[in-house]
């Protein structure tokens, strides 16, 4: 195995570990809003806004699963959502929330570019 190989095996097991690490915080904070407006006593439906914002997270917290093993999918997935989610709901936090979020995104998507320019490079031998 080569070094190169060895040191995007590390990098993507360091973004799987965060990559979940990421869910479970993200995926409380959803479960608690879940509660608040749809397990509650007398459950109302919430407004559209709230709806919305409860989809992306929704599919934020997806694109980390997805991530776990279609890596360039789900990374994208995850940015473009998270970007979208946080952008509305962040404000002045925004860079700090979706830098935490993207950054398993992020490895991972260097790890499938990393996979995908070593076998391009195997073809052409």
């Amino acid at each position: 195995m080569k070094t190169n190989s060895k040191l995007v095996t590390v990098i993507r097991w360091l973004a799987r570990v965060l990559a979940v690490c990421v869910f479970l915080l993200w995926g409380a904070f959803f479960v608690e809003h879940l509660q608040e407006w749809f397990i509650q006593p007398y459950p109302q439906l919430p407004p559209l806004k709230v709806c919305a914002g409860m989809a992306l997270h929704f599919l934020l917290l997806a694109g980390l699963i997805i991530a776990l093993r279609w890596e360039l999918v789900g990374s994208l997935a995850v940015i473009v959502t998270a970007f979208a989610f946080f952008y509305d709901k962040a404000g002045s936090r925004f860079p700090v929330l979706f830098g935490l979020t993207v950054l398993p995104a992020l490895l991972l998507a260097f790890c499938w570019w990393q996979d995908r320019r070593t076998a391009t490079a195997g073809k052409g031998d």
